[in-house]
């Protein structure tokens, strides 16, 4: 378990003090932590003592302790494709599996330990959110995440209306900031190593009152600064890159409880969606249009 999910377990447990150095370190995830103790206290506006009670609640015995799992999070986030394919072809060495079973065991893991990773009610808490037709939604991705968010935004679509997904020339996405207000839910998935661009946007839209579901890796983008709702997914495998398997299956699952609670006008709409390809599916099989 990194700090970060550390970090969110403990803080209901948390005294008033404590959780004020937390919710720090959680904004300034994990620059916060780097600093000294004298440091983090100060701009806490908490005692040293405050700080390192909380540190303890984490399960380090001491400060030097703490700051080395922060700075292996920085090492993992920062990892290329080509500095993984060193430590993969040493430990393919020592291994008689197949990468097929090593995949599928790896994947199978990862969704079985997923319910310890993401909580229900986060989960829950996204899906209602979404589920709010009053509400406009926006997704946006990452350079490879993308394609989640597109696929995301293509089959909510059908359940409700108001959803659109940013794409193109990150000099056209500013355009799209003024579109949004209180009412509107940005999705965002980015994962390591996130993108600068992304986290921007993200901070612009909270700026603007957006409500932030973020979908992102275990170690969390600095996105989750501006997120009311974070959803994190493991993305390592066997291979050099990582993977969005369990990424896309929490969106799917995202839009499965959506079309769940769906009400009247919900399922209307999904009647009209099958009408409407059923029609277009008609008339390109006969090869005439709907005039004729």
């Amino acid at each position: 378990m990194s700090v970060l999910e550390q970090l969110r377990r403990v803080l209901p447990e948390l005294s008033t003090r404590e959780a004020r150095a937390a919710r720090h370190l959680m904004s300034n995830y994990p620059m916060a932590g780097l600093t000294t103790v004298a440091e983090f206290a100060k701009q806490s506006e908490v005692s040293t003592a405050t700080v390192l009670r909380l540190v303890k609640r984490l399960g380090f015995p001491v400060y030097s302790e703490f700051q080395n799992a922060l700075r292996s999070h920085i090492e993992e986030t920062l990892q290329s494709p080509l500095m993984r394919l060193g430590e993969r072809q040493t430990r393919d060495s020592q291994t008689s599996d197949t990468f097929f079973a090593r995949t599928c065991a790896r994947m199978a893991g990862h969704f079985q330990t997923l319910p310890e990773v993401l909580p229900e009610e986060e989960f829950n808490r996204a899906a209602k959110l979404l589920s709010d037709r009053k509400r406009d939604v926006h997704l946006l991705g990452g350079r490879y995440s993308s394609n989640i968010a597109h696929y995301m935004g293509d089959l909510l679509t059908a359940v409700r209306g108001r959803v659109q997904v940013i794409s193109g020339q990150t000099q056209s996405w500013p355009q799209h900031i003024l579109d949004m207000g209180r009412s509107s839910i940005l999705v965002v998935f980015d994962v390591r190593r996130y993108q600068e661009d992304v986290v921007a946007f993200t901070h612009a839209a909270a700026k603007r009152g957006a409500t932030v579901i973020l979908l992102t890796d275990i170690w969390q983008s600095p996105a989750a600064r501006s997120a009311s709702v974070v959803l994190p997914f493991q993305v390592d495998a066997p291979s050099i890159f990582d993977v969005l398997t369990v990424g896309l299956g929490v969106a799917e699952g995202l839009v499965g409880a959506v079309a769940s609670m769906a009400d009247e006008q919900g399922r209307k709409r999904i009647e009209a969606l099958e009408t409407a390809r059923a029609q277009l599916t008609e008339g390109y099989g006969t090869g005439r249009g709907e005039e004729q």
